[in-house]
């Protein structure tokens, strides 16, 4: 019998969908967060340079993140020649 080629299942595709997607809006909301609770400390309500500031941080750091996790699989499939099997 032949060998039998594995491929992802589609609850690993999912799970790995999921979890970019949860990354990246858990990053975006908690640099809006941080930016917004920071402008109310130090501009008392009047200003919003520190929401922007801070939401383009979470906005970077979750594409980073999201940009790694997605290196890490694809290195992890290159290394049998993208067959794990």
């Amino acid at each position: 019998m032949g060998k039998k080629k594995d491929s992802p299942t589609v609850w690993h595709v999912l799970g790995l969908m999921t979890n970019i997607g949860i990354t990246l809006a858990a990053s975006v909301f908690i640099g809006y967060y941080m930016g917004y609770y920071l402008d109310r400390w130090l501009f008392h309500k009047t200003g919003y340079v520190m929401t922007i500031i801070f939401s383009l941080f979470g906005i970077a750091a979750g594409f980073r993140a999201v940009f790694s996790m997605i290196n890490k699989i694809l290195d992890e499939d290159e290394g049998n020649g993208g067959n794990k099997g």
